[in-house]
């Protein structure tokens, strides 16, 4: 919706707020469109490419009249009322024009071609009765709720204005004042009057076969393939206008500075814990909670060193593709430049280190920001290259558990940069308390960690939105039991009650990883997945994430399980690859006008993103997915979230809850549905012997699922109901959990 975007009063030309910004923002959040384009040319129509699918996703309708550049025998033939003619002089342009189309103008072309083939464009021909041009540009946005956006001013929708011509359009919001609202009526008003052919200064004509020419050359389009399109061409335009403007600058480059977005400036916590940096040597973890600003954080690290130092040299860690363009994006806010990605997509991240380390060896004084994965982060040729860069660079490791695991351990020892800030909601590494250890040493710091923004803290300041927990509990059947009793007699052996330890650590750590894929792969979760969907119920299910087991085919048999040599909690060859496929059947059958899709490791990156947007404005009710959600992935509009897949990873857990907990203007409140899966004490292979020992795993796991349900609404309103036979069995409180947890 409309009201809900942050529009400014005037966008212009190299400045921070762009006219690029405005019609992207304004046509991917409107239904209804009025616009006197004036030129409809190549460079003309160029810019309306940027947000035209997605206003055809939103069921967008519009009203374009255009204008000719005519000569005066061209205007003569219009006086004297020969349509006909005048209509081949039109097509003559259109047919020279297409032989000169750009891949984003033939884009703007098959999305006009869509609305003209499902009626929903008029488009006509505007020529003034006294000669000269219909140069004039505005329009006006509308979206379902009724709310508009108006524009005027000097903006050409052209390459040339965008970028090289100091062009500026106004902006005016209805929902900002009574005088917005009577201007946006008065634009209205002039657009009928042309519209209608009412004004007495211009004449109006029908462009029939300019459209019937276009649908000729354009007959086939999907409107899913053009959302497709769209993402990739917005994406060549944003780095192409950062060349551009960077180029096109007589003065020098705009300082870094805090993002405009943010007309206070940084908060006093982020200022905190710039603070809180520089007493622990310019080292230290932000232990902060997904969705409380850990990048902008960061990011003001660096640009206050920036503004002591002169000059700004950062390294930036992620562990995946989707927040290396993330970052990008949050990086441009600061104005910083000179960025290089170091990933599988740039195959000429060589060249260019290279090219900066050479720079740098001849004593330039150089800015550069390196955007690189861990994977990438770890490769001979980009460590060869670092470690000629200087040791001043900040490294910044975003999602900093990954450095835990032992290959980028071992690039972290040799690393000779010595300012450094992690980040991340969950900085321990579960069950590698050395990776968790040496990940601390790296940064100098422990826990409770140098800085420390809670969810809690999230949740009350209202940066998160506040939800409700609902642990349901799934129980093991006979055979699955079988399988955890003869792993549990095999822990039994190692177990000293005394210490409540285990005798050989590693080898008990591989057991109970085996015996946490039986809990993993429950089928009982198929029956608690049905009551939780029909105690939503249809009207509510909606914005629904349902994160399902990953894998690829259950157990080979008995004997892989016992004897699996597997430490790794991400092995896929044990888990059931139908899973998704059951719980999408079940969903239609119970509700069958509710609308499903998945997001898997399968669907390719630009697949993701669009059924993301389709989930993002509901056109996808109920997305199932795997773990291509933990990490990265900002959907704030989900409201709904059914955890099927909980390993017992704390991390994974917490990562999952930001996504549903992100805040999002039509959302008021977030529902987290949890499958806790426990063995049937009840059952003929339950042993009086395992008692003492699952005492004492299974208060990890209450105790796991009592921190989530701390922080929910519903704590006091029975939110842990559903454990109480559990808890009772082995003897535990789940009030001094809690007790404990808030102490």
């Amino acid at each position: 919706m409309l009201k809900n975007k942050d529009f400014k009063y005037r966008y212009s030309t190299g400045r921070t707020n762009l006219p690029f910004h405005f019609c992207e923002l304004a046509l991917s959040n409107s239904t209804k469109l009025d616009i006197g384009l004036g030129y409809f040319s190549s460079a003309s129509i160029n810019i309306l490419s940027v947000g035209f699918a997605h206003f055809i996703s939103n069921g967008g309708v519009m009203r374009m009249y255009i204008n000719q550049h005519l000569t005066e025998e061209d205007y003569q033939l219009l006086r004297s009322n020969q349509v006909v003619d005048f209509e081949q002089y039109t097509l003559d342009s259109f047919f020279a024009l297409k032989s000169t189309l750009s891949k984003r103008d033939e884009h703007f072309f098959k999305c006009l071609s869509y609305l003209i083939q499902n009626n929903r464009i008029e488009i006509k021909i505007v020529v003034p009765k006294e000669g000269g041009l219909a140069h004039e540009k505005f329009g006006i946005f509308t979206d379902k709720y009724g709310d508009k956006v108006a524009f005027t001013g000097s903006m050409n929708l052209t390459a040339s204005a965008l970028l090289k011509n100091i062009e500026t359009i106004e902006c005016t919001c209805s929902w900002k004042s009574s005088d917005n609202i009577e201007r946006i009526r008065i634009s209205e008003q002039d657009f009928i009057e042309i519209w209608n052919g009412t004004s007495k200064n211009v004449l109006v004509f029908p462009a029939h076969k300019f459209c019937q020419e276009i649908v000729k050359n354009y007959p086939s389009v999907d409107a899913d393939e053009l959302l497709l399109q769209e993402k990739i061409l917005i994406k060549k335009l944003k780095n192409s206008i950062i060349t551009d403007v960077k180029t096109l600058r007589s003065t020098p480059s705009v300082e870094p500075h805090f993002p405009s977005k943010y007309p206070e400036g940084a908060r006093p916590y982020q200022i905190e814990a710039y603070r809180e940096w520089l007493k622990n040597e310019k080292r230290g973890v932000f232990a902060m909670a997904t969705g409380t600003g850990k990048t902008i954080t960061s990011l003001n690290c660096a640009l206050q060193e920036y503004q002591t130092d002169g000059v700004y040299q950062l390294l930036i860690l992620v562990p995946t593709i989707a927040l290396v363009e993330q970052w990008i994006e949050e990086i441009a806010l600061f104005d910083f430049k000179n960025i290089i990605t170091v990933f599988s997509e740039n195959p000429k991240w060589r060249q260019q280190i290279v090219k900066l380390e050479d720079k740098i060896s001849r004593g330039k004084k150089v800015d550069f920001v390196v955007v690189s994965t861990y994977q990438s982060f770890t490769n001979k040729d980009f460590q060869q290259i670092l470690s000629k860069l200087p040791d001043s660079i900040i490294l910044i490791a975003d999602e900093a558990h990954n450095i835990g695991s032992e290959t980028v351990r071992a690039v972290f020892r040799k690393l000779h940069i010595k300012r450094r800030i992690a980040l991340s909601a969950t900085p321990s590494r579960i069950y590698d308390e050395e990776g968790t250890s040496e990940l601390e040493g790296f940064f100098n710091d422990k826990p409770p960690y140098l800085y420390n923004f809670p969810m809690s803290k999230a949740i009350e300041e209202e940066r998160l939105m506040k939800y409700c927990y609902y642990p349901k509990i799934a129980y093991l059947n006979d055979v699955e039991m079988q399988d955890y009793a003869e792993i549990t007699e095999q822990l039994l052996r190692l177990f000293d009650s005394t210490t409540k330890q285990f005798k050989d650590s590693q080898k008990a750590k591989k057991l109970l990883m085996i015996r946490k894929r039986i809990l993993h792969k429950a089928e009982d979760k198929i029956r608690v997945f049905k009551e939780i969907i029909t105690e939503i119920g249809q009207d509510k299910l909606k914005y629904c994430f349902v994160y399902v087991p990953e894998g690829k085919k259950m157990f080979d048999s008995d004997e892989a399980v016992l004897h699996s040599n597997s430490d790794n909690d991400n092995e896929t060859d044990f888990y059931e690859e139908n899973i998704i496929e059951k719980m999408l059947e079940i969903t239609k059958n119970i509700f069958p006008n509710t609308t499903c899709n998945t997001y898997t490791g399968k669907n390719s990156k630009t697949e993701r993103k669009t059924i993301l947007q389709g989930f993002e404005n509901g056109q996808i009710n109920v997305l199932f997915a795997m773990k291509c959600l933990d990490e990265g992935v900002d959907v704030p509009r989900a409201e709904y979230g059914i955890f099927a897949s909980s390993t017992g990873n704390p991390r994974q857990f917490i990562q999952r809850r930001g996504r549903l907990l992100r805040r999002h203007p039509d959302k008021t409140f977030a529902h987290i549905y949890d499958m806790v899966v426990v063995p049937d004490f009840q059952s003929q292979y339950y042993s009086k012997e395992f008692w003492n020992m699952e005492r004492s795993l299974v208060r990890g796991e209450l105790n796991r699922v009592a921190y989530f349900a701390n922080l929910a609404t519903n704590n006091y309103t029975g939110a842990l109901q559903e454990l109480d036979d559990v808890a009772k069995f082995y003897e535990i409180i789940l009030a001094e959990l809690i007790l404990n947890i808030n102490q």
